[in-house]
């Protein structure tokens, strides 16, 4: 293998002061001298996309051949910061693999959200649907089919290349067999979601598979191990010559809020590929998450064994609660609702919890970027008020606009509720309870299941409290939420009531 061993940092450079941005490990097999670099910067013209010096390095080390025309890496890993555009480089070499080589391509996310906005960036790039007015024409051209329905989002080319997206699950069915995997968001991928789509490039069409993996550090506690474990043989002595990795980042936390330092681990930030600006709105949307700040902005990788904290109650648990969404009943007695946005605001989950007297029955009808907004979420919890016991809304941003607005169109009293510290500490010990002694069922549901699995310990207040952590805890926050309403509100329409 060839290394490139991590630099020396100097002293970070003041703004406005020359920037050199240099990878912290950069790993890539001495096997094939031949790539298809110069063929892929020319097709991300013609598709709308620039390629910064920084990013040629992963679309060379993805493209590398061998003596036989088959890829040199078949396991790719990319870890950089937010703001970097490490979806930049997947969505041109998945765009390349699939009009200019006709190759077979799974693009996969966390969660729904995710995957639908990565969608719409295709969609920019190959159209909604054979010939749409609106796409690029020379592109558009090339498409023989699109599915819009919701899991089956995919493109059909007449090259016989296809793109298919696919919200990641323990157990998800798929009609194709792959040449290549992008596993976006890598640092929450698990184990049994990998069993699950490792599989499907077995029998490749072009016999010729890759597995390409982008994200940022994972995060402290996250039972999310994949791309962990492909960071740890990058990092080792001897990584097989399938693999290349390239990292930027910071070797220590140091503090995250010194913006000179970010110009030395964010490449494209130094490349001036982003506006600083971005880079600051995030980061200041963390703010007093200094190790989170770390991890996601300046990436910061933890020494293996500050990331074995166990999550609450964990893949094994959480999968005995589950049921067949066939046994679900089509109405309930009592519903409740549990709504929570994220920590840095980016993300509100919105849970429900519903009872016939046994057994409560968790589903999460949505986990949404609040980039959209809240104004639908407002119009959806209002005309449920007249059949659900109440809305629990807890979060630092969003939830008190969003409470506000629900008061304003009328609803009735005691319908919302915002949680006091001491509930939201009764809320996670009920979720938490509950699954381990069967007192909740749940259907297959992504981001529920891998929020679930992954949440960890976080310390509320002074007297020892405990609520969920880690990145992905807003929707089993939510659900915990929507269980304490069902159980302590005493408010009921007496009245069946659907679960959505």
């Amino acid at each position: 293998m060839e290394v490139t061993p991590s630099p020396e940092r100097s002293t970070p450079s003041p703004p406005g002061s020359p920037r050199r941005c240099l990878p912290r490990r950069h790993v890539s097999s001495p096997l094939g001298r031949v790539d298809l670099l110069d063929e892929v910067v020319d097709f991300a013209k013609l598709i709308g996309y620039g390629v910064g010096d920084w990013q040629r390095t992963p679309l060379a080390d993805w493209s590398r051949l061998d003596s036989r025309g088959k890829w040199v890496h078949r396991r790719c890993g990319l870890s950089v910061p937010r703001q970097a555009g490490k979806s930049h480089d997947a969505i041109i070499w998945a765009a390349f693999l699939v009009l200019e080589m006709g190759y077979s391509v799974l693009w996969t996310d966390h969660n729904y959200s995710t995957t639908c906005e990565m969608l719409a960036r295709f969609r920019r790039i190959l159209g909604r649907r054979a010939g749409d007015p609106d796409a690029p024409r020379a592109i558009n051209r090339r498409v023989k089919d699109a599915k819009s329905k919701t899991a089956q989002e995919s493109f059909e080319l007449t090259n016989g290349g296809v793109l298919c997206f696919s919200t990641r699950t323990d157990s998800a069915s798929l009609g194709y067999s792959f040449d290549v995997i992008f596993y976006d968001e890598a640092q929450l991928l698990t184990r049994a979601q990998a069993q699950t789509l490792n599989p499907t490039t077995t029998h490749s069409p072009h016999k010729n598979s890759q597995l390409v993996y982008t994200g940022t550090p994972t995060r402290a506690g996250c039972a999310a191990d994949r791309f962990s474990e492909l960071r740890r043989e990058a990092w080792s002595d001897a990584p097989d010559d399938d693999l290349c990795w390239l990292e930027y980042g910071a070797d220590e936390v140091g503090d995250p809020m010194d913006e000179s330092r970010w110009y030395e681990v964010n490449p494209s930030l130094a490349e001036g590929l982003v506006e600083i600006e971005d880079v600051r709105t995030g980061v200041r949307g963390m703010k007093g998450d200094t190790l989170g700040i770390a991890q996601e902005y300046l990436g910061y990788w933890l020494p293996p064994r500050e990331q074995a904290e166990p999550p609450l109650i964990g893949e094994g648990l959480w999968r005995e609660t589950l049921v067949a969404a066939p046994s679900v009943p089509r109405s309930f007695e009592r519903v409740a609702y549990g709504v929570k946005f994220s920590p840095d605001g980016s993300t509100v989950a919105v849970a429900v919890a519903a009872t016939n007297g046994g057994v409560a029955h968790i589903e999460l009808p949505f986990c949404e970027p609040t980039a959209r907004g809240t104004r639908w979420l407002v119009s959806w919890l209002a005309v449920r008020a007249s059949r659900a016991s109440c809305v629990v809304v807890d979060g630092r941003s969003g939830a008190g606009a969003l409470c506000d607005r629900l008061q304003e169109l009328g609803v009735p009293r005691g319908y919302v509720i915002r949680p006091t510290a001491d509930q939201a500490i009764t809320a996670a010990a009920l979720i938490c309870e509950s699954a381990g002694t069967g007192g909740i069922t749940h259907i297959e549901c992504p981001a529920l299941d891998l929020s679930a699995a992954t949440a960890t310990r976080r310390e509320i207040g002074r007297g020892g409290g405990w609520g969920f952590g880690g990145e992905n805890s807003a929707p089993i926050e939510a659900a915990g939420l929507a269980l304490l309403g069902l159980t302590t509100s005493k408010r009921n329409p007496k009245r069946k009531a659907k679960v959505t």
